[in-house]
This record gives C-alpha cells, sequence and structure tokens, in this order.
C-alpha cells in the first residue's frame, strides 16, 4: 500500500489526475485518464486502489482492481523499496498472465531512501524481480494471446517517481518500449473475403426514433469505413421497416421493388464470380431473408448483421463461442425445475423510447425469449453501459447471456466479460445470433453465420 501508484498515474499524464497522500488507502476506487502516448496511440490508464487492504471494503478494492486487470493489455506493478512482503504482488503477477496481459515491475525507490547506496537498491529490485516472475511461464500458458516464453523475464524499472522530471521521461519510454509486445489481436469487423476492390457490399440500414441525427450507429460508420478503405464498392439502403411490415399490400410491393433494385445494382457492381455481402441491421432480419432468395429458395447473396460483425471485431474472433451459446438457448425450451434466468447486455446507454419504438433490447428480443420459453416464464434481467456482473454479484445464476454488438465499449471489456462468462460457466450468444434464429430458424442462423466460416476454420 502506498507504493507510489498515484504517484506514477501523475508522472505519466503530467497533472495532478490522482490524489496522493502518505495516508494508506488514499486511492478508494479506480482512477481512469485518457491520453495519447507517442509510438502508443490513444490510451486508457487505470489507477487502482491497493490490495494489500484488509477487511470487507479492502476486499472489495480488490475486486475491482482484479476486474480492471481483465481490461488492460499491460498491468504496471509499483513497489516500493520499503516492500517485503510480496504475497499480494505475487497473485496480480499471476492474474495478468493468466489473462494474457503482460506484467510490468516499476521498483519506486521513494525519496526517504536516498541515503541507501544504490548497489543495495538494485540488489533488492532484482530480488523483488526474480521473486515476483516466478511460475509467470506457467500461468501464461493458460491463455492464447502469448508464447509463454514471453513471460520467462519481468521488464523492470528502477527509479524515484518523487523526483518528476527524471520519473515521467523514464516511466513513459519504459512504457514505449513495452507496448510494443502488446499482441492486442483485432479482426477486422467484415471477413477478410469481401475487403478487395472486386467485392461489393450493400448496407441495410433502417432508422428509427432512437436513431441519431447527423452520423450512422458506431458499427454502421465503421463496416463501411473499413469497406472503403479496402476499396470495395459499396450501397448503402435505408429500408422502410413499416411498409414492409404492414398490412397495405401496395405499400409492402413497392418497398420490395424499391429494395430490390438497389440489391440489384449491388450485384451488377461486382463481377459474377466476385464476392458479395449484405450488412443489415438484426430487426430487419425477418424481411431481409425471404427478400434475399430466389424462386427456387436458394441466397441471391450473402449476409449477416452489424452487430455480428461488431462482436467478431470486438471479441477478437470469438463469434464460434457466441454461435454454441445458442445451442444453449435452443435448449431453454425444455422444461427446467427452475424458470431460466437470462441476462441482457447492452453496451449503449442512451434512452430508450420504448412508447413509440421497439426497442431491441428491452422490447423485441424479450418477446422472441418468451415465445420461445413456453413451459415457464423466464426472468430477464437487463444491464446497461459499462455495467456487468461478476461471480461475486452473482453472473454464474444465470442460463445464458445474450449480447449485443458492443459497439461503445472497448475491446478490452467485453474481451473481459467473455472471460467472466467462461469462469462463470455461463453461455454467451449475440443479438444479430439470436434475432436470425427467433425469424426464420436455423436456416437464417447458418445463413448469418456462414460469411464467418473461414475466419474460425
Amino acid at each position: 500500500m502506498n507504493a507510489g501508484k498515484s504517484t506514477l498515474m501523475n508522472r505519466i499524464t503530467r497533472q495532478e489526475t490522482s490524489i496522493v497522500d502518505q495516508t494508506p488507502g488514499t486511492t478508494a476506487d479506480t482512477k481512469i485518464a485518457l491520453m495519447e502516448l507517442h509510438e502508443i496511440g490513444p490510451c486508457k490508464i487505470f489507477d487502482t486502489a491497493g490490495i494489500d487492504e484488509k477487511g470487507e471494503l479492502g476486499d472489495k478494492k480488490r475486486l475491482k482492481t482484479f476486474s480492471n486487470l481483465k481490461e488492460c493489455d499491460l498491468a504496471i506493478l509499483v513497489v516500493d523499496s520499503f516492500t517485503n512482503n510480496l504475497d499480494w504482488e505475487c497473485i496480480l503477477c499471476k492474474k495478468a498472465a493468466e489473462y494474457g496481459i503482460l506484467p510490468l515491475l516499476v521498483y519506486n525507490v521513494k525519496s526517504n531512501t536516498a541515503q541507501q547506496v544504490a548497489e543495495q537498491v538494485g540488489a533488492h529490485a532484482e530480488k523483488v524481480q526474480n521473486y515476483l516472475v516466478q511460475g509467470l511461464e506457467d500461468c501464461a500458458a493458460k491463455n492464447k494471446n502469448y508464447d509463454p516464453a514471453e513471460f520467462r523475464q519481468l521488464p523492470l524499472l528502477v527509479t524515484d517517481l518523487d523526483d518528476q522530471n527524471v520519473a515521467m521521461h523514464l516511466v513513459i519510454h519504459f512504457l514505449q518500449q513495452n507496448a510494443k509486445r502488446v499482441k492486442a489481436f483485432m479482426p477486422c469487423a467484415l471477413p477478410q473475403k469481401y475487403l478487395s476492390s472486386n467485392a461489393a457490399i450493400f448496407l441495410n440500414i433502417p432508422m428509427d426514433a432512437e436513431t441519431p441525427s447527423m452520423r450512422l450507429l458506431r458499427p454502421q460508420a465503421l463496416v463501411q469505413e473499413e469497406a472503403i478503405r479496402h476499396w470495395a464498392t459499396t450501397i448503402s439502403y435505408r429500408m422502410d421497416l413499416a411498409a414492409a411490415r404492414g398490412n397495405d399490400s401496395s405499400a409492402k410491393e413497392k418497398e420490395r421493388l424499391r429494395f430490390r433494385k438497389a440489391l440489384d445494382t449491388t450485384l451488377a457492381a461486382a463481377d459474377q464470380d466476385a464476392p458479395k455481402i449484405m450488412i443489415t441491421d438484426s430487426q430487419a432480419l425477418d424481411i431481409v431473408h425471404p427478400w434475399t432468395l430466389d424462386d427456387n429458395g436458394q441466397p441471391l447473396i450473402d449476409i449477416t448483421t452489424f452487430s455480428i460483425c461488431m462482436m467478431h471485431r470486438q471479441s477478437g474472433a470469438q463469434l464460434p463461442l457466441f454461435a454454441q451459446g445458442m445451442q444453449a438457448y435452443t435448449a431453454l425450451a425444455q422444461p427446467k425445475s427452475t424458470p431460466p434466468r437470462i441476462l441482457m447486455a447492452e453496451a449503449c446507454n442512451h434512452n430508450r423510447i420504448t412508447d413509440i419504438c421497439n426497442d431491441i433490447g428491452l422490447v423485441q428480443i424479450p418477446e422472441m425469449i418468451n415465445k420461445h420459453i413456453t413451459t415457464q416464464k423466464p426472468q430477464i434481467d437487463h444491464t446497461f453501459g459499462r455495467e456487468f456482473p461478476n461471480l461475486e454479484q452473482g453472473l454464474n445464476s444465470y442460463d445464458l447471456i445474450i449480447h449485443c454488438g458492443a459497439c461503445m465499449i472497448d475491446h478490452q471489456k467485453v474481451r473481459a466479460r467473455i472471460s467472466d462468462a467462461a469462469e462463470a460457466k455461463v453461455p454467451i450468444t449475440n443479438y444479430g445470433l439470436l434475432m436470425a434464429y427467433a425469424y426464420h430458424g436455423p436456416d437464417a442462423l447458418y445463413r448469418v453465420l456462414d460469411p464467418w466460416q473461414h475466419e474460425h476454420a
């Protein structure tokens, strides 16, 4: 405790981002700073509470720190020259290795130890380093991000964090050097097959009362930018879902013909054998699936959804895990001794306009679930924004997690949630996959997954 974590945060940000005081336990909750570091790029920096505090409050701080750890690529462990008991530091290093996070060691030579001989300080720092590195290679074998050999050494920086100018430059350089080792796999949002100059991509973008003005939603903008950056031809279309679903047969046919004209333009925009795909809003699959089949029931174009594209990217290409979650969803239709508990996890935190708009998370998917599970009334809980329960908060009491495309949280948080779900042994699936199945059964589900088969072979 009071090793100098908050001082380190202030050295990196070059301002009083965190409160620094000699009182043990000053940092009661995580402080987050966003900044740009040259040679690294945009960074999110967490200043966490110490993990060696006793009592109920200490337990809460420790759980929060471990939760923050899962969201990181690098973990900087600060140890000062008075530290002798390294039990908690050892646990933290091993957890980082298990999660596939590179641990770094900053040995803080506090100003009041200046009288110590430099050789003694160096010897103690190396002793700490050698102790903490033990067992990291074995722990790292549990994750797939790195070769366990990457954890045979624990990078060490020895400095006096109270020496503002010197420490600031040393710490930044230390981060820059080790950030080069980070292997955060970030796949494209679109399957590689469709990222070429001969590909044609149809973007089906319905708009409703919850659609923001002056911009596209992040998955829509990201997919379009990615396609254009790879020289693919894109066509954007706003589907009139009210007309397509309405009882006015004339209006429905007019919308179908307008849609088909845009689709034919897409099909003609590329060579016959060139890759072509439609990315649609998940809630439009009830219309898109049948309207993109020929007279023999064969697909005119490949299709998937923005939600699926986004989750593929954010999860680090773990889409097969979400497909497996659909098996758990179909099984929920069978009678159980207790009603199924389902967690709807939506990263967006905008206000819902359910009186004039059928919100996907609050209205549409819950209705689909209740139609699917008829033997018992399922309990459906919702979590929004950055809130997500952990094991201690009862995550393992759920039978299934249904997650949105996660466009409003970073990929580290998404992968932390996947890790938490795996630890709690709770299957997880995605909005787009569930809606495809709910609208048109296995055929539509297989169809939205088919474009990804070579990505996960």
